[in-house]
């Protein structure tokens, strides 16, 4: 029976029964007599005893009697009297207690021997050796550095490689971390680094209990006493175990949400600080172009860039305390986080004011319009040059290439943000159309805002010079403007872009003509285009089926009608070219289907037809000549003809490959593939046997023939004037053909 007491250790309201505070008493007098010289000796006892009674607190969970263990745990972590160079404290502890202080002494001594670095438990400020606040000097101590002077060095690298992003963070830390005010907090500051075992502890003595209560209730039997013990054992031995496991796991997977948290708060404080260093590069490159671009006053210009920053910067730095209180155990001010609420609330005010005052300078468009005189033509062709504008002085480019802005002789110029359309004369001359649009607070402003963007568009003799940009005199804001030239040119007339402005003029489809085979200014420079009735037509274009024709069709069903011999191959790109002559062959294009005939033509011989296409269909011959197909690899395909058409394909078809034969017409077919249905009629001939299919279906009639190979299954539907021989050992079915 012990008897219970309650004390003040180091402020701490303690009740301990009789046995533990004997413990204590003994282990204070041991470090009061260790210390009885120092000057400091009141001051490092009280510390220790505040110290004692935090670690006691933390290891009490829901009990409020501090009993022995909780004492010797506490005095472990402190240190054994023996490690001051004392006499072992006694108490009514037991021997091991004794014996495990002494093990655990000796341990930490010769951790201490075999190394002098070592990292700290909590993060705190170090005023004793401080420059500008103990924040170098504390972070030193928690990641184990001896000298401060390198890290006050790394502080000092960061914040130049950084663009500055270290001096906020630096008095963030300042604000933070509270100071080393103790002895307790200075061993902390230095100590062994905090971790979560305390939490698996509690749960595992939690477990100790109830097994510590299972055998004294075995103890409490008094019949069968020997096997209640063994009973009561077994019980409270397999309750330890689980108690253990238990342990474990909690201690696992709090170290992996530790590890997982760290991961999230040194991310967000990479991208915040990537972020920093990434708007201070970009406000000094973009810092010529921001007083075109920036709708405010060079003052709120800066403010708005400030409020940005802070809208997005103080959520961030929420985030990154969270973390920092949940790893480093910080005690932020409570302060700190109205002060940033309230902060960014302002922030978030003066955001819609400043985007409510941006938005009113792009209220309303306005347009102004410009005729250029083209009155001095002398010659049926216009010809549009790019204009040399012969910048000059210190020049300013935000991009490089085709699209950019450049600043140069005092103006922001934008290039590649004009448009040329070319359309039919309604008037029979020349017209040239310079029209700018731009928006500002009203439409009278917008008009105003067009008129002074620097388009200037000349002409000099049969050309009309046009610049591929247009600028802003400095003083002027960009409100949106867009450069747009209309040029009308009359029927049967010319124009020729040059090889500089050609890529501007991409004019709606429907200025050209429908047989202008998809030539276009945009991608034909120095080519004569000719106005027509129908529209604008390419006149030294080659045309479709020439040799140099350049195209984006795509075509995969082919019908060859008349005198043609056709080779189709398969290629990347679509291509066609055609030997004859040029009036010999009509083409008709529907889709993805092309049309070749020589039907109704005033041509004479056959005509030789070249095909390149990367996939195909369906092929339809009617009384042609010699057809190739070549090189094909298909899911299904049909090949259909009539008449004198004779054709032989090179093909591989995985699904499904569909014939059609008739009249005098012959098909050679080589490759393979997984069904092959085919019909002939009036004499035609299939020649497949080199062609290695599993199944065929063959249906033959009018002294047809056919000969097929099918490794698996055959049916044949003939009549009796026809015939069709199966190689390949298939099983064969005959059935009759019925008219």
């Amino acid at each position: 029976m012990n008897k219970i007491l309650n004390i003040n250790l180091g402020g701490y309201a303690i009740t301990i029964d009789d046995d533990a505070y004997e413990y204590l008493k003994s282990y204070l007098e041991s470090i009061r007599k260790r210390f009885s010289e120092s000057e400091g000796r009141d001051e490092i006892i009280h510390d220790i005893e505040t110290r004692l009674g935090e670690l006691i607190s933390q290891n009490m969970g829901t009990r409020t009697i501090v009993m022995l263990p909780d004492v010797e745990a506490a005095t472990e972590v402190m240190g054994k009297p023996e490690d001051f160079g004392e006499e072992p404290a006694s108490g009514s502890g037991s021997g091991s207690g004794s014996n495990s202080g002494s093990s655990s002494g000796s341990g930490r001594a010769k951790g201490n021997a075999t190394s002098n670095i070592r990292t700290g438990k909590r993060l705190f400020r170090d005023e004793e050796d401080t420059v500008v606040g103990g924040v170098c000097s504390g972070l030193s101590a928690y990641f184990g550095i001896q000298d401060p002077v390198w890290m006050r060095l790394i502080f000092v690298l960061l914040t130049f490689l950084s663009a500055g992003f270290w001096i906020p963070a630096y008095l963030l830390l300042w604000i933070l971390v509270p100071p080393a005010k103790t002895a307790a907090d200075r061993l902390a500051m230095r100590g062994e680094p905090v971790n979560v075992d305390n939490i698996a502890r509690e749960i595992e003595d939690s477990f100790e209990r109830l097994s510590t209560k299972v055998n004294e209730y075995g103890a409490q039997k008094k019949s069968g006493a020997g096997n209640d013990r063994s009973f009561g054992n077994a019980v409270s031995a397999g309750v330890s175990v689980l108690g253990q496991m238990f342990g474990f796991v909690v201690r696992l997977f709090a170290k992996f949400g530790i590890f997982i948290a760290a991961i999230v708060a040194v991310a967000l404080f990479i991208a915040l600080a990537v972020s920093w260093v990434a708007g201070i590069w970009g406000l000094f490159a973009a810092a010529p172009f921001v007083d075109y671009f920036s709708p405010y006053s060079n003052g709120l210009t800066w403010l708005g860039f400030a409020n940005a920053f802070f809208l997005l910067g103080i959520p961030v730095i929420g985030l990154c305390l969270v973390f920092v209180r949940a790893l480093f155990k910080v005690r932020t001010p409570g302060w700190l986080s109205g002060a940033l609420g309230v902060f960014w609330f302002l922030n978030l005010i003066t955001a819609v004011f400043l985007i409510g005052f941006a938005a009113k300078g792009y209220r309303q468009g306005g347009t102004m319009s410009k005729e250029i005189d083209l009155s001095g033509l002398r010659s049926d062709t216009l010809r549009v040059e790019a204009a040399d504008l012969g910048a000059s002085g210190e020049s300013y480019w935000w991009f490089d290439g085709e699209d950019g802005l450049s600043i140069e002789d005092n103006q922001l110029r934008f290039k590649g943000l004009i448009d040329v359309r070319v359309r039919k004369s309604e008037t029979g001359d020349f017209k040239c159309t310079q029209i700018i649009r731009a928006r500002g607070t009203s439409i009278n402003d917008a008009v105003a805002n067009a008129a002074k963007t620097e388009f200037p568009v000349t002409v000099s003799g049969n050309a009309l010079q046009i610049p591929t940009s247009f600028g802003i005199q400095r003083g002027q804001k960009w409100r949106g403007q867009h450069v747009r030239l209309n040029i009308d040119i009359p029927v049967g007339k010319s124009v020729i872009f040059d090889n500089k402005i050609y890529r501007y003029a991409g004019a709606d489809l429907n200025d050209y003509a429908e047989d202008n085979d998809r030539q276009y200014i945009s991608n034909r420079p120095e080519k004569v285009f000719r106005m027509t009735n129908r529209g604008l037509i390419c006149s030294e274009c080659p045309q479709f089926g020439d040799n140099d024709y350049q195209g984006n069709e795509y075509y995969e069903h082919f019908i060859l009608e008349g005198k043609i011999d056709a080779e189709i191959r398969q290629g990347n790109d679509f291509k066609l070219k055609i030997e004859g002559p040029a009036d010999a062959i009509q083409k008709i294009r529907t889709g993805n289907k092309l049309t070749l005939t020589t039907k109704g033509t005033s041509g004479n011989g056959t005509v030789k037809v070249y095909i390149e296409t990367p996939v195909i269909t369906s092929v339809y011959a009617d009384d042609t000549g010699e057809v190739t197909i070549r090189g094909f690899e298909e899911g299904e395909a049909s090949i259909s003809a009539k008449g004198n058409s004779q054709i032989k394909a090179y093909i591989d078809v995985s699904s499904d490959l569909s014939i059609t034969l008739s009249g005098k017409s012959s098909l050679e077919l080589v490759g393979k593939g997984s069904y092959l249905d085919a019909s002939l009629s009036d004499g035609a001939t299939l020649e497949a046997l080199g062609w290695r299919s599993s199944r065929v279906e063959v249906t033959a009639s009018s002294s047809s023939k056919g000969r097929v190979y099918a490794k698996d299954d055959a049916l044949i539907i003939s009549d009796g004037s026809s015939e069709v021989k199966v190689e390949g050992g298939a099983r064969i079915r005959n059935a009759r053909y019925e008219n």
